[in-house]
């Protein structure tokens, strides 16, 4: 090209080589004639390798695709669509026929601008979007675990604290009161944790005598004690290494077992009674109590520093009359498990749940476990009213002022009212209640009135 004698040329073909974005030109038979410097850039090719080419053989190299010269050249009209290169890159490419004046088509310019960056940026917001929303999945999901339901509000924001503290080694201090589930709270904790492999020990300080306690959690060296092993013994504490010890009633432990377990929890090494050298340890203590170590501590029976050692985080487990979302969960749960232990297909009735969700449940979940494996045992297929044993109906008796059958009578009109606001239909009500169709409408009619079926 000789550009010295056409200043308009020549500005042409500098605005043509420095434009940002990639300019193809084919003929109208798809042959490359003409490519700017950021094309030959995006490509990693000279003009050799490009000019003089079919775009349907650039296509089969692998040096773009698709062509969008060819989808111009079969349709006549302009077309915009997203490419990748042999390159590893990614264009937005928009193609333009361009005509004769007698309507022929001349040529075909593409003009494509690269994305490769703000695609690698999308895909890895997309990336960081599936990750959040899987880890929201997680926190709104609720946990069933070895009869733990997190239905109740309470217990989901205690999933979510265990789920924080299962990945650190921080001491847990539960608290709450007897059968509210403690136990179970350290099985989840230590299966969530990286020591889910390790041992998990348990020992409940209140089962001990007090003369023993020390020798369980501490150990001892061989002829410490007369009748003892001859070659010792090592306790809970230095077979948990590694693990988990759950201290159970921990408020229990004599004063002097309390110094041991205050030395252990801050210098991480124990030291068996009779013994001179020290242990090292990696162990997560986790404790738990239904007694107010607070205020133990105000009387002089239990240490202070020990307990705010063993304070680190606190977990207050609500009984479980304080979240009455979980009963019906942990019902069928318990029901579920005991029918297949026992081979048996045992049902409530809808009654009977209800009995349920007004029960207080002093003996909380373990009362409730319990219970359902008593019905499940003595009762028949379905279990009724009449199958409850009747102190669950003395506290709402003696509480309200009320007959064993005005007590049923009121179950039974909540169920009703319930069950019809919701469904609008005797037929509906009869099927989720268990009933005939002609026993709903006439209880509608008795606790509602006029019946106005949907």
């Amino acid at each position: 090209m000789n550009r010295s004698h056409d200043p308009v040329r020549d500005e042409l073909f500098d605005i043509f080589e420095s434009s940002f974005d990639e300019i193809l030109v084919t003929d109208a038979s798809g042959i490359v004639i003409r490519v700017n410097a950021t094309c030959r850039k995006n490509y990693e090719r000279t003009a050799g390798d490009l000019v003089g080419k079919h775009v349907k053989d650039l296509e089969k190299m692998g040096i773009f695709y698709p062509s969008a010269t060819l989808k111009v050249i079969e349709s006549l009209q302009p077309i915009e669509l997203f490419q990748t290169a042999g390159t590893g890159r990614y264009f937005h490419v928009r193609t333009r026929p361009v005509f004769h004046p007698d309507g022929s088509l001349k040529s075909v310019i593409s003009y494509s601008r690269d994305l490769t960056e703000l695609m690698q940026l999308r895909n890895k917001i997309e990336e960081m979007e599936d990750e959040l929303a899987t880890y929201k999945k997680e926190l709104k999901e609720p946990l069933e675990f070895d009869g733990l339901i997190s239905k109740s509000e309470q217990m989901e924001k205690i999933m979510l604290l265990v789920r924080k503290i299962a990945k650190v080694n921080s001491t847990v201090l539960l608290l709450g009161e007897t059968g509210v589930g403690k136990s179970k709270i350290v099985r989840l904790i230590h299966q969530l944790s990286d020591r889910r492999d390790q041992p998990l020990n348990e020992i409940n300080c209140a089962a001990l005598p007090e003369q023993l306690i020390e020798s369980e959690l501490f150990g001892y060296e061989g002829g410490t004690f007369t009748g003892a092993f001859r070659e010792g013994k090592k306790g809970l504490i230095e077979l948990s290494n590694h693990g988990t010890l759950f201290l159970d009633e921990v408020g229990e432990l004599p004063l002097a077992a309390q110094g041991k377990l205050l030395h252990v929890l801050q210098e991480k090494q124990i030291r068996p009674v009779g013994g001179r050298q020290p242990i090292s340890l990696d162990i997560r203590i986790i404790a738990a109590t239904n007694k107010d170590l607070k205020n133990m501590v105000g009387r002089g029976s239990f240490r202070r520093d020990l307990y705010y050692r063993l304070n680190v985080v606190p977990i207050h487990i609500p009984p479980l009359r304080e979240r009455k979302e979980d009963i019906a969960p942990l019902t069928y749960h318990f029901l579920d498990y005991f029918n297949h232990l026992y081979g048996s297909n045992v049902r409530f009735s809808p009654k009977v749940l209800q009995a349920f969700l007004s029960f207080e449940w002093k003996g909380n979940i373990r009362e409730l476990e319990n219970m359902v494996e008593r019905l499940v045992v003595t009762g028949d297929e379905v279990v009724t009213l009449n199958d409850l044993p009747p102190d669950m109906f003395e506290q709402e008796i003696s509480e309200a002022g009320m007959t064993l059958p005005e007590v049923i009578e009121e179950v039974e009109r909540k169920m009703i009212v319930q069950a019809y606001n919701k469904d609008k239909s005797t037929y509906k009500v009869a099927k989720s209640l268990g009933i005939s169709q002609s026993s709903a409408a006439r209880k509608v009619r008795k606790y509602i009135g006029e019946i106005k079926e949907s």
